[in-house]
């Protein structure tokens, strides 16, 4: 017997099938397409969420019957409108639109930072729903009357699969509607963006049956009529469980086009004012919380250099001058102290210590809070030899690479467990 996950990321959807015992027997990935149909849009379509799904396990040569439960890992914060008859009204809004960077600030200034972020572990910002949300209802009336649903990527899934909107609260937390405290949605910020809750999905513990796949789904499929489809995460969160994070102070270091950091801890901590890119929420086990802390830019930079300075060695330096300094939150930088025998690794180099540095900075600012373990390190940056190495000698903490490269599948495969 098996297990299907649908790992569906920012860039691609993973179809994924894993035997009980954990290994991985098939598997398949489709590009999602994003769209930018004007300056700080960024979109997708939902359909294409689903299509791409379908595609995806077409073409996966198993035998279905075997697959006896679905589960999955998939982006946060990313949401489409649905009107009464659950259809489209418009494309989907990523976590990377910031058209409603006005609007944001105009609820920052009218609630205080504080607001939300007591309830929803997150600053009020640009690509946040209510953010959005309040923007359509100033700039698309028309679009907002029809409004009856609004849905996320793991919600939109699991209604596709079994005709109920449910969402795990892993998930809920980046909805910018979820109380992370009072574990429920919030009446209030419901209020600022004027949606009634039952606007959204019903929500679900991650790991438990939140409904069964339907006939038509499953006969289109060549899948099991009626066999369970569980509650699963946010990716970050299944790739925390995934790389084999359990104990208090371990540490996800997930490094993608973005680095992340998650820390699991016992109690949501909430950090100063100055520290608010620590976003606390809840884990995907009760009782269990976790902090996570993004790093704007990451293997992207250093893609960047590769792009543009031609092929060189990649290895540790331990005399280059070489400075280099991202601001991470704009994707911008300098190079500093470049003469006329620099070579192109020292400032490959330069940057990864730069952005090691940029981790141990993260680090240092919760470690009043949290002492952190030990780092589990995935994604594209497990590609650099001496990236583990230079984690350790900077920040004086041991790393390990899971075996393991789908983290993320792995994580909500375990959920069913």
């Amino acid at each position: 017997m098996s297990v299907l996950v649908i790992d569906e990321g920012t860039t691609n959807i993973k179809t994924i099938i894993f035997e009980r015992d954990g290994n991985i027997v098939k598997q398949n990935s489709i590009k999602i397409k994003t769209y930018y149909p004007e300056r700080e849009c960024v979109e997708q379509k939902a359909g294409e969420w689903w299509t791409c799904f379908l595609k995806g396990l077409k073409n996966i040569d198993y035998n279905k019957e075997k697959i006896e439960c679905i589960s999955s890992s998939t982006q946060g914060g990313t949401f489409v409108l649905l009107d009464k008859n659950s259809k489209v009204l418009t494309n989907a809004f990523t976590w990377l639109d910031n058209r409603a960077e006005k609007t944001s600030k105009k609820l920052k200034k009218k609630f205080g930072d504080d607001f939300f972020y007591k309830k929803t572990g997150h600053p009020i910002a640009a690509w946040m729903p209510i953010s959005i949300i309040s923007y359509i209802r100033e700039k698309n009336p028309e679009i907002y009357e029809k409004v009856r649903r609004i849905s996320f990527v793991a919600d939109y899934l699991n209604f596709k699969l079994t005709g109920r909107f449910f969402l795990d609260r892993t998930n809920a937390q980046m909805s910018s509607f979820y109380n992370i405290v009072e574990d429920k949605w919030d009446d209030d910020l419901c209020e600022i963006a004027g949606i009634d809750k039952n606007m959204l999905p019903e929500i679900v513990p991650s790991g438990e049956i939140g409904g069964k796949l339907k006939k038509e789904v499953a006969n289109s499929l060549g899948l099991k009529e009626n066999i369970p489809v569980i509650s699963g995460g946010h990716d970050q969160y299944c790739a925390s469980l995934g790389a084999g994070v359990k104990e208090k102070g371990d540490c996800l270091l997930s490094t993608g086009t973005a680095f992340a950091l998650l820390v699991l801890t016992d109690k949501l901590i909430f950090l100063p004012k100055n520290k608010k890119h620590w976003k606390p929420g809840r884990y995907l086990f009760e009782d269990k919380y976790g902090v996570m802390g993004p790093i704007s830019n990451g293997c992207c930079i250093l893609d960047w250099i590769i792009l543009n300075f031609k092929k060189f060695e990649i290895k540790k330096l331990n005399n280059t001058k070489i400075k280099f300094i991202p601001y991470f939150s704009e994707g911008k930088g300098e190079i500093k102290n470049i003469s006329l025998s620099t070579k192109r690794e020292e400032i490959y180099y330069s940057a990864v210590r730069a952005i090691v540095y940029e981790i141990k900075k993260y680090i240092d600012e919760i470690e009043n809070k949290i002492k952190v373990k030990k780092f589990f390190l995935v994604g594209g940056g497990t590609n650099i030899s001496f990236l583990p190495e230079l984690i350790k000698e900077i920040s004086k903490k041991d790393v390990i690479i899971p075996e393991i490269k789908e983290c993320a599948a792995r994580g909500a495969f375990l959920l069913t467990i």
